[in-house]
């Protein structure tokens, strides 16, 4: 290679060398004759090209011919906005929470005058197309379900490369934060709760809208007392327009594995209504003991069990839960399909008729029949004359002991009060 030497140096590199000699090019190949008083040999001056002429015409080493430079502006990628920017026609106000499916924030709409819960997904997943379409899904999902159980959706749009959807917002806590903050529930309470998701379930079944995620935090309870369902990233139309191909790809796992279906867990293409009713089994049970059926292990070990142990005794960690409810869950989180609940609206039948069941039971309360109220009564009335006189002596020496020793007696500290479970009458 001839030192300093731009053609064998290009040629070293495996490029190809255009050296500029007045407008036309030469290769190395074919070299230009060399000119007078110029000699062969190692150094600059012995070079084939003029030292003039590489200092007046630059050699470009590149594949192509060298292109003009064009002035290019980088453009600045998205963000998620902040407190007071305006996406779309919505002020952001405040970030509320979010998980893998995007990010929410309280948001004031600008045209309207009220408040919105704006979904916006994050621009590092609306990169990807599968995401983008899924977050799409979703809007179009929630957007079917005008229920009183769902969250309503005012509008889907973009803006700036954010992709948002704007809900309803509503005031509320979700189930999983309330058991952590006040206990579990108490039975009625937890069952009114569980039939209201199964009115929603069964409406939402109507239009062929499978929800995948029902858990805990999927779930508001508001300041009336009722539910909202949200978060439908996750959900399956079953009805599907013939352009519209399934999202969901074989071998993917979806869903949340403390409440996820068995035939979830394997292929969420096969989810349908019974699968919520599953999940909404692993919820009622959260919600009377204040952890999911199975709480230990990793996740294939959840999974495992999900698969293949049967659903545990709820009466375990809360003796006093009738036997009927006990029953209810274990319908609810049956392995097969087959043997659940086969739709939403059974199961909120069920539940309803437990309900009024329990109710009537509490408003009877351990009295006794009148008859038997009397009869006792008439058998103590035989012993009074020698009762009452009786009572007296011992009320005399009680007051006694208590003013011989009440000067040396010390007080005994209050008990400190145990923790106990929510009264399931409340």
């Amino acid at each position: 290679m001839c030192p300093g030497c731009p053609h064998c140096l290009a040629k070293f590199l495996n490029l190809d060398v255009m050296v500029s000699e007045g407008g036309h090019t030469s290769n190395h190949e074919n070299p230009p004759p060399l000119k007078e008083g110029a000699e062969e040999g190692t150094g600059l001056g012995s070079s084939r090209v003029p030292i003039s002429l590489a200092g007046e015409h630059p050699t470009v080493i590149a594949r192509r011919e060298p292109l003009a430079p064009v002035d290019v502006t980088v453009p600045l990628l998205p963000r998620l906005p902040l407190i007071g920017e305006v996406v779309g026609h919505f002020r952001i106000d405040e970030f509320i929470g979010g998980g893998g499916m995007g990010r929410v924030f309280r948001a004031w709409d600008l045209r309207l005058e009220r408040p919105v819960a704006l979904k916006i997904l994050p621009p590092e997943q609306a990169s990807d197309s599968e995401t983008r379409a899924r977050f799409l899904n979703e809007a179009r999902s929630a957007a079917k379900l005008v229920h009183a159980g769902f969250a309503l959706v005012y509008e889907a749009g973009e803006d700036n490369g954010l992709l948002y959807i704007a809900f309803e917002f509503i005031e509320g806590i979700n189930l999983r934060t309330l058991v952590e903050k006040q206990g579990p529930f108490g039975v009625q309470d937890a069952l009114r709760i569980v039939l209201q998701v199964a009115d929603a379930l069964a409406h939402a079944a109507k239009w062929g809208v499978v929800h995948r995620d029902i858990k805990p935090s999927n779930i508001l309870l508001t300041s009336e007392g009722s539910i909202k369902l949200i978060d439908l990233g996750l959900a399956r139309l079953q009805f599907r327009s013939e352009d519209r191909a399934e999202l969901t790809a074989s071998g993917v796992t979806l869903g949340t594995f403390d409440y996820i279906s068995p035939e979830q867990a394997r292929d969420p293409r096969s989810a349908d209504e019974r699968s919520d009713i599953y999940s909404l089994g692993c919820t009622l049970f959260f919600l009377l003991t204040g952890q999911p059926p199975y709480p230990g292990g990793n996740v294939l070990q959840k999974l495992l069990q999900h698969q293949g142990e049967p659903p545990p005794d709820v009466r375990r960690l809360r003796p006093e839960i009738p036997s009927e409810v006990a029953r209810l869950l274990v319908r609810m989180m049956a392995k097969r399909p087959e043997d659940r609940f086969q739709t939403a609206q059974e199961l909120a039948a069920e539940v309803r008729r437990l309900l009024a069941q329990l109710s009537s039971a509490a408003s009877l309360g351990p009295t006794r029949p009148a008859s038997r109220q009397r009869h006792v009564f008439g058998s103590w009335a035989v012993h009074l004359p020698w009762l009452v006189p009786l009572g007296g002596l011992i009320l005399i020496a009680w007051l006694l002991s208590l003013w011989w020793g009440g000067s040396s007696s010390e007080e005994l500290a209050p008990a400190e009060p145990v923790p106990q479970l929510m009264s399931p009458d409340n």
